[in-house]
């Protein structure tokens, strides 16, 4: 998928998450796509972390949501903790 339009939201996410251009070209060149019934698509990389933590096991995901026009809506990384206590990315929506 091409680097379309990026919304002012998304810029400042990008910003404030530390987030840069080529992060964000290469998730859409490379990242699974899950298509939402209003025509949106969420591109996203799974990976796991190098070093787990102490409490367990750290994958990090990184999405975008871009909508049907393929403007950049928001872009961000998510790490979730699973039940024992370790850290565990959020399944796609």
């Amino acid at each position: 998928m091409k680097l379309g339009r990026i919304t002012t939201h998304a810029m400042a996410r990008m910003k404030q998450r530390g987030i840069s251009l080529a992060t964000l070209q290469h998730l859409l060149a490379h990242g699974l796509v899950e298509r939402k019934c209003d025509g949106a698509r969420l591109v996203y990389l799974e990976c796991a972390s190098p070093r787990p933590p102490r409490n367990g096991a750290a994958n990090r995901t990184l999405y975008a949501l871009v909508d049907s026009a393929g403007e950049v809506i928001t872009v961000e990384r998510r790490v979730r903790q699973d039940a024992r206590g370790g850290l565990l990315a959020p399944a796609p929506r």
